[in-house]
């Protein structure tokens, strides 16, 4: 590309070239099996493997893109009522999830570790408690809609 006084000009060799100057973005396309992998490679974000914490949880939950939401909102609960809150929400999503089921000992070991930001009330049974109190005040919520 050259510029005089007078404007600029352009000399193209070869190729179909296409001038568009009042054009907001280019996009350039290749066709080719030599460009193929390129083109189709997609940079995905490698999610970290599950520890063993987060397995046990996973027998319970069908999902694991949902499984990882679960850790994240049990990780976030600061209170044996917010953990109360999660469960029942994972027992309105997920069909393996009953309420007698949540209440047992043993799927509230499966938690224990997951919930990290509740100090007080890790209790079994108070866990027990409150997990009981969210599911029924979400089954009094629902009923009422």
């Amino acid at each position: 590309m050259e510029e005089d006084n007078k404007g600029i000009t352009i000399n193209i060799y070869g190729g179909s070239n296409q001038i568009l100057p009042n054009a907001t973005k280019a996009e350039q396309y290749f066709y080719g099996d030599q460009f193929a992998k390129e083109a189709l490679r997609k940079e995905t974000v490698a999610e970290p493997p599950l520890t063993a914490d987060e397995r046990r949880l996973a027998v319970y939950v069908e999902k694991e893109e949902s499984l990882r939401s679960y850790v994240a909102s049990l990780a976030a609960c600061k209170t044996a009522a917010d953990v109360g809150e999660v469960v029942a929400l994972m027992c309105e999503n997920e069909p393996h999830l009953v309420e007698e089921r949540v209440q047992k000992a043993k799927f509230i070991e499966v938690l224990l570790p997951l919930i990290p930001g509740v100090k007080k009330g890790r209790g079994i049974d108070n866990l027990r408690i409150q997990i009981y109190n969210a599911c029924e005040e979400r089954k009094r919520i629902l009923k009422n809609k």
